[in-house]
């Protein structure tokens, strides 16, 4: 009985570690200088290089921005899909593009370091032998050696394994469009992300979740 409440604790704990979200907001920081001014319209900018996660982010951080009040402006909607620093335009008419269409502040995602680790994960040797007689009694498993061992056989050792976790840093700022001051940002990481869908909308929830808690504190 006792080894069989370890085993349900032990799967309860990972069951509940496993849920464990895959982001975590890590700084987050005021301008205590920042412009005194009321925004309005906030232009979304994910610098990065795959267009299906750029579009999903600024997607789900514009409409996260829209339902707080903002008009929204997305990077895709002004610049080209392959925007990016090898053919970046004039800073003058980059600035130009996005104030022309009225957005008085900007709120730029970017990805800026990764850092991959790969360990072992040993494996596990254990016999579940409770007495002579086993579970339900010697006859449990079948006569013979072929009943004993496949019976046995899969609880009797657990190879270990390589795996390799990979750990995204994402730095959100927010600029004032006018005078290019930041205002406000926040870093963050994110652990073995697989589904895009899934992380972008993770991660917007991370993001506007600080940015509910810092607009309270203003007021």
């Amino acid at each position: 009985m006792k080894k069989n409440k370890s085993l349900f604790y032990f799967v309860l704990a990972a069951l509940f570690f496993s849920c464990k979200p895959s982001q975590r907001l890590m700084t987050s920081w005021v301008n205590p200088e920042r412009p005194d001014k009321k925004y309005t319209t906030v232009f979304v900018a994910a610098i990065l290089q795959r267009s299906d996660i750029k579009y999903a982010i600024e997607d789900d951080l514009g409409a996260a921005a829209k339902a707080r009040g903002f008009k929204v402006v997305k990077g895709y909607e002004i610049f080209p899909p392959n925007f990016n620093k090898d053919n970046m335009r004039d800073k003058a008419v980059a600035l130009k593009a996005i104030r022309d269409r009225g957005c008085d502040v900007i709120l730029s995602v970017a990805v800026i370091d990764l850092k991959s680790e790969t360990h072992y994960v040993s494996g596990s040797s254990y016999s579940p032998y409770v007495g002579y007689g086993g579970y339900g009694g010697y006859g449990a498993y079948g006569p013979g050696f072929y009943g004993y061992y496949s019976y046995w056989s899969p609880t009797f050792y657990d190879p270990g394994y390589y795996t390799t976790d990979k750990t995204y840093f994402i730095e959100a700022n927010a600029f004032d469009a006018e005078t290019e001051a930041i205002i406000w940002s926040v870093q963050s990481k994110a652990m073995n992300p697989s589904d895009v869908e899934k992380t972008s909308k993770e991660y917007t929830e991370l993001l506007f979740g600080q940015f509910d808690k810092e607009r309270k504190k203003q007021k």
